[in-house]
């Protein structure tokens, strides 16, 4: 069974191509037509589909066969999913996400603004990562987000997720 995460939308968007049932009402249609057309839109188009297809597919393997794939296709999980509170902020503890808040801050551990941080709810801090994994502006501006920052919080993954 794939991990897919159980909460839709929450951060988290699917390409729909790869959980469609192929083909679909093919019944009285042309299909040497509808091959010739497909195959009309491009070698690049095509080896896209293809390969949407076949990762859709895959059912396992080992760790070779993953470091081949994940080679040749250089995913980018961020692309499809963000931590959110829902999905992941919410599902970790509060010490956690005090460690989590620092690192991509580069906050001391007395820095006020980790402190301060800390004192929240757990609740409250998931709900601060989640506006600064969302992209306020508002919030990146008052916590003086530097470029740097942005694209270490914009690639950001939990361990074992890289």
């Amino acid at each position: 069974m794939p991990n897919w995460p159980t909460t839709d939308g929450e951060g988290y968007a699917l390409d729909a191509r790869l959980t469609e049932d192929l083909p679909r009402d093919m019944y009285g249609k042309d299909l040497a037509k509808s091959f010739r057309a497909f195959r009309q839109k491009g070698g690049e188009h095509v080896r896209g589909e293809l390969v949407r297809f076949l990762a859709a597919q895959l059912q396992g393997g080992d760790e070779k066969l993953a470091a081949l794939i994940e080679k040749e296709t250089q995913p980018c999980t961020r692309e499809v999913w963000t931590p959110n509170a829902a999905n992941f902020f919410g599902r970790v503890g509060g010490a956690y996400l005090s460690d989590l808040w620092r690192d991509l801050l580069d906050l001391s551990a007395v820095h006020p603004t980790g402190t301060s941080f800390d004192k929240l709810k757990k609740a409250e801090k998931a709900a601060k990562l989640d506006a600064l994994f969302s992209g306020d502006p508002a919030l990146r501006s008052v916590l003086g987000v530097t470029d740097a920052q942005a694209a270490k919080i914009d690639a950001w993954l939990p361990e074992g997720m890289q």
